[in-house]
């Protein structure tokens, strides 16, 4: 797409892999992630990272019928970006 005809250009600013339990909080909350203090993990309950608790319920929801829910723990890309603003 031509520069001209995007809403928003970004710039990509770093690439790494890393399996999808080891997301912070400060990373879930920037995801998007609601706020859900009270949620069980299958090992462990999280009360104090209520983002990250967010996470988990959100990733199970779009991916464990695809058979990549938390308890898979898969390897995710991670790419983190800054607007260019014009």
């Amino acid at each position: 797409m031509p520069r001209w005809a995007s809403r928003i250009t970004l710039e990509i600013t770093a690439v790494r892999v890393e399996r999808v339990q080891d997301i912070t909080e400060y990373d879930a909350k920037a995801e998007g992630a609601e706020i859900y203090p009270e949620v069980m993990y299958p090992d462990e309950a999280l009360p104090e990272h209520p983002y990250r608790n967010g996470f988990f319920l959100l990733w199970n929801s779009l991916n464990t019928k695809h058979g990549y829910g938390w308890d898979a723990n898969p390897w995710v890309w991670v790419i983190s970006f800054r607007r260019i603003q014009p």
